[in-house]
C-alpha cells in the first residue's frame, strides 16, 4: 500500500459525485431513513449502486493497483469501487467521492466486505428523530455530503478521519509506508507484511490490514517474492563491482522502475531500497 493522491480537478471528477448530485442521492437516503424511524423500524436504506462511474478515474489514480494490495488488477479483472467506509454501517456515505478507492475483488469481497476498525470515536452521521422537515433533510445532506471540489468541506471530512483513528489506512489521506514494513523468507519463498519497528500503533494496524483485507494471504505473499526476486537481482547487478557501467547502469534502470508509483508492491521495494540506502 502506497499513498495516492486524488485529482481534484472537476474534469477529474464525474458530475454524479460533485455538486447537486451527491446531495440529491443523500436526501433520497436521508428521507427513507426518517420513514423508518418514524416507524419504529431498524434503520436500513436501500443504496442503488451509482458508483461506476467513479471507478475509471480511481483506478487511474491507483496506477490500476489495488489500492490496499498493490496488484495490478485491470489486466486480468477490472477491479471494484470500494467503499473505505462501509455503506452497510456508514450509510449516509454511500455517495460520498471521498470515500472511494480501487479495490482488487479479493480485497474487497473476499475479505474486507462490511469489517472495520477504529481506535476513537466513529464518526458521527446524521441523527434523525423521524419528524424532520424537507428544510431539515436538505441541511442535513449540506453537512454530509461533502463536495470533493470544496477544500473546506474536504479538510473537514479528512479531520473526521483522523478523529475516528481507523486502524486501517486511508492511502489517500494517511501515508502507509510510514507504517508498513516487509521481511523476506527465502526458505519459503514469501514476504511478509510486518509493522514498522518503532512505530506507535503499527502492530495494531498491521493487524488490521491483515485481517481485513488478507494482505498476508499466501498468494500475496508470493507474488511479493516474486517482485522481491527482481529487486535482488537488479541490487546485485549494480553492486557488482566486476559489471561494466553500462550494466550497472541497466540494473539502477530497473531499480528505479520498481519504485515508481505504477509497479506493483512498490511500497515494499521501497521500502528495501530504504533499508539499503542506510545500511
Amino acid at each position: 500500500m502506497i499513498r495516492l493522491a486524488r485529482d481534484r480537478r472537476a474534469e477529474a471528477i464525474h458530475r454524479d459525485f460533485r455538486g447537486d448530485e451527491p446531495l440529491n442521492r443523500l436526501l433520497t437516503l436521508l428521507g427513507e431513513v426518517r420513514e423508518q424511524v418514524a416507524a419504529g423500524d431498524p434503520v436500513k436504506p436501500k443504496i442503488p449502486s451509482k458508483w461506476k462511474d467513479s471507478k475509471d478515474q480511481l483506478l487511474r489514480e491507483s496506477q490500476g493497483k489495488c489500492a490496499y494490495c498493490e496488484t495490478q488488477v485491470t489486466t486480468t479483472y477490472y477491479g471494484d469501487v470500494e467503499h473505505y467506509r462501509p455503506k452497510k454501517v456508514y450509510w449516509w456515505l454511500a455517495y460520498v467521492y471521498d470515500n472511494y478507492l480501487a479495490s482488487c475483488a479479493i480485497c474487497n469481497q473476499r475479505y474486507k466486505g462490511a469489517d472495520f476498525a477504529i481506535s476513537g470515536p466513529q464518526m458521527p452521521g446524521p441523527v434523525l428523530t423521524g419528524a424532520e422537515t424537507p428544510d431539515d433533510l436538505a441541511a442535513l445532506a449540506r453537512r454530509f455530503a461533502p463536495d470533493p471540489l470544496d477544500p473546506l468541506a474536504v479538510s473537514a471530512f479528512e479531520a473526521a478521519h483522523r478523529a475516528e483513528a481507523p486502524q486501517i489506512p486511508n492511502p489517500y489521506i494517511d501515508d502507509p509506508e510510514q507504517v508498513f514494513a516487509w521481511e523476506v523468507f527465502e526458505g519459503i519463498e514469501e514476504v511478509l507484511l510486518i509493522p514498522r519497528p518503532g512505530v506507535p500503533g503499527a502492530a495494531d494496524i498491521v493487524a488490521a490490514s491483515e485481517r481485513i483485507f488478507g494482505l498476508n494471504r499466501p498468494d500475496l505473499k508470493r507474488q511479493r517474492y516474486n517482485q522481491w526476486e527482481n529487486y535482488r537481482l537488479a541490487v546485485s547487478v549494480v553492486e557488482d563491482a566486476g559489471a561494466s557501467a553500462a550494466v550497472r547502469a541497466l540494473g539502477q534502470e530497473l531499480i528505479d522502475s520498481l519504485v515508481t508509483s505504477d509497479s506493483v508492491y512498490a511500497g515494499m521495494v521501497r521500502y528495501f531500497e530504504a533499508q539499503r540506502a542506510i545500511s
